[in-house]
Formats: structure tokens, sequence, C-alpha cells
């Protein structure tokens, strides 16, 4: 597991932060030491020593610090080198689509309708040898999910993402967008997919009204840890409450479910597909009108002081209450979340846990490194000397994995995490109400 705010620099801190802090105790000792030096010669000598210890030791805690301040801008130069290059792949291989297309079209017509017609095969053949050597080769090749699991597939799906709207731009024969603006970033994407739906009267991806109720009521008592924090997070079932607000004496905790839904066409979830892609466009999604629709049932105003807590779509809509400026929002914990676009005010303490092999977060393009260490983002690989287990679309997205990792931070030790956990316990002292509110879309 790693933590850091973009980079991995977390553990060059914390050291350097320990060897101060015992350089600092060294010194003082030696000051007091010094009238005492003179009395022998041996004393004089350990004087001397001890000396040279601390000047070594003040040597490498200054070393440390600029070693983690030089990978940090190393880091920061080489993910926008990435970025940026991958944009201007994008871009040209948007504009020579229609050549490629015109090239290679009829090839990939051909391909497609081989590979059906060969499924068709298997289908009307069970038990076959060919439906047994294709039986066998599945078994040794790694499923859907094993390969959606690979962190090369979640960082090259970041730079796919975060060059959609250069492709769009090169397709349509227009420059190349702006790192920043209007005319930058995935949301302008995802606007120009739900605007050209509803222009053609398609209701795919379409918001309609929500209305929302408690579901539940009762108390607890305050999470003991991130473990704690993250399994309150309600589970993403079909009918279920998708948003938990616990009432301290000194404010709330909201969390804020995964999405349900996966499908495109609206029904009656509001933790869909369509408020995934409007919260992507920066729209009013379904599930970001609900959150706010329960927050003022539970008597939430401006001046409250909320933490909000999410998983998946959860940690989007959370990243993006908090961007509002419309509540006072001290801190946000997000696990799984595609919200490396979200502009989350500095004075907001966001804690993002995301596995290396969960390509939720990549959606959301790539990250960029926060500007401020009240930003961290914690890393956890759950794949690095095992596969991924077969069966599961997306295995590292679980919020059950999440929970596991939530414990692997409460025993870290990691000065950075327990600094912010210690703020959170601070802020959620005694006995809370707890009220469940279900949402659903109104047709």
């Amino acid at each position: 597991m790693r933590a850091g705010t973009g980079a991995d620099t977390i553990a060059l801190d914390d050291l350097s932060g320990r060897l101060h802090a015992q350089l600092w105790k060294l010194e003082h000792a030696l000051e007091h030491a010094r009238a005492f030096s003179t009395t022998s010669p041996q004393a004089q000598h350990a004087y001397l020593q001890a000396t040279r210890a601390v000047q070594l030791l003040r040597e490498l805690s200054i070393a440390t610090a600029e070693g983690s301040r030089q990978y940090a801008l190393r880091e920061s130069y080489l993910r926008q080198i990435s970025e940026d290059l991958s944009s201007t792949l994008m871009w040209n291989l948007g504009r020579a689509m229609p050549v490629l297309i015109h090239s290679f079209g009829p090839a990939v017509v051909g391909g497609v309708a081989i590979v059906l017609a060969l499924a068709a095969a298997r289908r009307l053949t069970p038990g076959s040898p060919f439906d047994q050597f294709i039986t066998a080769l599945e078994k040794k090749l790694p499923d859907s999910g094993q390969f959606m699991s690979q962190p090369l597939v979640v960082k090259t799906t970041a730079h796919l993402v975060s060059g959609a709207d250069d492709l769009l731009a090169g397709v349509l024969g227009m420059p190349q967008p702006a790192r920043s603006g209007p005319l930058a970033g995935e949301d302008l994407v995802a606007t120009a997919v739900i605007t050209g739906l509803g222009v053609v009267g398609a209701t795919a991806l379409q918001e309609t009204p929500i209305r929302v109720h408690q579901d539940a009521a009762g108390s607890t008592p305050p999470p003991r840890g991130y473990q704690d924090l993250i399994e309150r997070i309600p589970r993403a079932d079909e009918g279920a409450a998708q948003i938990r607000i616990e009432h301290y004496p000194s404010g709330y905790v909201v969390y804020l479910g995964g999405t349900i839904d996966a499908g495109v066409q609206p029904t009656g979830e509001p933790w869909d597909m369509t408020s995934n892609i409007s919260a992507i466009a920066e729209l009013d999604s379904g599930s970001y009108i609900a959150a706010e629709a329960a927050m003022r049932a539970a008597g939430i105003t401006a001046q409250d002081n909320v933490i909000l807590v999410g998983h998946s779509q959860g940690g989007l809509v959370a990243a993006q209450l908090a961007a509002s400026g419309n509540y006072t929002v001290s801190d946000v914990v997000t696990v799984g979340a595609p919200l490396h676009q979200v502009e989350i005010p500095a004075e907001v303490n966001l804690i993002a846990v995301e596995h290396a092999e969960d390509v939720i977060p990549s959606l959301s393009g790539v990250a960029t490194t926060a500007a401020v260490a009240s930003h961290v983002t914690v890393t956890r690989s759950l794949y690095s000397t095992t596969a991924a287990p077969r069966g599961e679309l997306l295995p590292a997205h679980n919020l059950s994995r999440y929970i596991e990792t939530g414990a692997v931070m409460d025993r870290s030790g990691d000065s950075t995490i327990s600094a912010q956990h210690r703020r959170i316990t601070f802020l959620t002292q005694g006995d809370a109400t707890v009220t469940l509110w279900r949402a659903d879309r109104v047709k």
C-alpha cells in the first residue's frame, strides 16, 4: 500500500519528519551535555562522536526531504508528458479515422463476421471438438474480469478516457482541445452524448425527476477506523437504501453507495448509468439530486459540518457535493471513485482510496497530481503476487475488498493516514442518530 499527494513520496516524507524530530531531540541533548564534555578525555571523545552523528543525521534528513521533493516533481512532470503524448496521439488518430475506416473498414467487418459465425457454430455444436478446443482455450486465457483487472488495462483506460475529447475533435476536424477551459475534458464528450440522444428523442441516459423517502432510523456508536467507516457505506443492492446519514453532536456523516443499475435505459433506480454519465458531464445527476434531497430532509444546513463517504458513483457524488461549496465539508473519504477531474477545495481533507487493479477510477481519466497536502490518494495492489479471481467482472472494485483495505490502512501506522483519521474521530464523538434513505426515479 502507498499513500501520497499524487506521487509515492509519503514514506520519504514520513521518514524525513521522524528524522527531523529525532534530530531536534539529539541537538537539545547535546546542548545540555556541552558543559560536561570537558570533564574528562572520555567525555570529550563521546561528545565529539555524538556531534558527528548529529551532523550525519542532519544531512540524511535534508537529503530525504530533497529526494521526496525531486521525486514528486519528476512524477508530476512524467505524468504530464504522458498525458500530453496520449492526447496528441488520440487527436491524430481522430484526424486519420476517415482514412483508416476507408482502408481497413471492410477487413474489420469481415473479421467480426467470422468471429460471430464461429460463435454461432460453437452454440450449434455443443461438445464438438471445436467447442472442446475453445473451452480449453478459455480456461487458459484470463476471463473478462481478470483482463479488466490488469494494471496496464487500468492505466490505458485512464489515457483513453483523457483523450476522448481529443479523438472527437480530430474526427470533427477541430483543433486539439486545450488542457483546460470550457471545451476541454471528458465532460465535453459525455455532454455531447447526452445532448445527442435527447435531440433524436431517445430516452437512454436522460434524467428524470427523483423522489426520496426515509427507509429506516436508529442509533450507532462512532466509526472506530477506516474499516468501520467504509463498511457503513450502503451496499449496491437492488431496492435497498442508497444513502446513510449519521447525526453527531458536532455534525453529520453522509455515506453514499455505488452504482446499482448498469443499464443505459433509466428505470426506477437513480444509482444507474444515466447518473454516472450525467455526473461525469458535470450535470445534475439523479444520484446527486437524491443525495441533496436526503441531506435536506435529514436537517443538514450550510452551517453544519459534514463528512462525506462514498464508494464508486457515491464517491463521485461525494466529491461533487464537496466541490459545490453549498455545504461545510471538512472531510471526504472515497473508495473506487472516478473523481480525478473534480476540483475539490484545498480546505477539504480528501482521502481517495484506489486499488491498482480497479478500472473504475480510471473512467475519470488520468489522475492529476494533487497540489495540496490535504488531498491524499491511498493506492493498494490486490493481485501483485496472485491472479485476480475468475468469475467476477470487477473484483478489485468490490466494496468488500475496499473494506479489507480500510483494515490495512488502520494497521499501517502511516502518519498522514493517521492524522486524517484522528480529525474524523474528533468530529464523530458520541452516539449518532442514523437514518437510511431510499431514492427512486419518477416516471
